[in-house]
Order: structure tokens, then sequence, then C-alpha cells
């Protein structure tokens, strides 16, 4: 095995997302009380797809194969106090393919995440901000090894 060349100042996961330009988008369903607070899968869907077309254009999110972005949110509700708790992921995953003795096959290998834990009285904007964070980041990500 030989070393990937390290750039200076360079996070080691940002070099995965190179050569990658097009995204299979998947939206895993969020939790009853996230669905009760607002948060559905298409307004998810529209966040992520106009995060992208304004800031990163050229990678498309309607692959209908290869790498994926997957985008988890997980919110629980505190009935006695009223307060939201949950976790954001956003993630990226490419295609390799597994060597193996008994016949290589293809699979999936997880190449770039992030996640966040937050908790609040008002789960609808600090949700839809904090994963728009998590998308910047990837963003940037994805712009220092694709220049």
């Amino acid at each position: 095995m030989l070393p990937f060349p390290s750039f200076a100042g360079e996070d080691p996961k940002a070099r995965n997302l190179q050569g990658i330009y097009a995204l299979q988008l998947i939206i895993e369903r969020p939790t009853e009380d996230a669905r009760d607070a607002g948060i559905t899968e298409e307004a998810i869907r529209n966040q992520v797809m106009a995060i992208f077309q304004s800031r990163l254009p050229q990678v498309k999110l309607d692959a209908k194969e290869g790498s994926a972005l997957y985008v988890r949110i997980t919110l629980h509700k505190r009935k006695k106090e009223e307060l939201y708790y949950g976790m954001i992921n956003v993630s990226v995953e490419r295609e390799v393919l597994v060597l193996s003795p008994s016949g290589n096959f293809p699979s999936f290998s997880q190449v770039w995440e992030n996640t966040v834990v937050f908790s609040g009285r008002d789960p609808l904007p600090g949700t839809y901000a904090l994963m728009a964070k998590l998308l910047n980041l990837l963003i940037e990500d994805w712009k220092k090894v694709n220049r």
C-alpha cells in the first residue's frame, strides 16, 4: 500500500470526495416527533437541493446509482418539559469493490460524515439551520479537493 500525499491543512476525509460530481440524494424518514414539529422529507430535500444549486451546482443530486448523500434527522420531544432533543447526520458513501478470495463484490464505504447533537424548545428553525451548516461543511471539503 502506498500512502496518499497529504496537503497542508487538508482534512483526510475531504480527499475521499475527489471526483464526485453526482450523488444519489437519500433522505431518511424523520422521526414521528420531527414530523409532528413540521420537519418533512420534502422540506429537507428542498433545502439540500437549494443549497447545492446555489453553492455547488456542478454536483448533481439526481444520480440513480453510484455515490450517495445521506441526510438523517432524529428528533424527540420530552413531553413534560416541552423540550426537543435530536441529532442531524450528513454523510457521503462511495461505491467500492471489496476484494475477496471467494469473489470480489461491490459495496459502499462511508467517506465523509458529520453529525450534530442539539436540544431546544423550538426545533423547526434550528434543525434546518444546523443541517445547512453541515451541508456547507461538506461543500467546503468538496471544494478543497476538486478545484
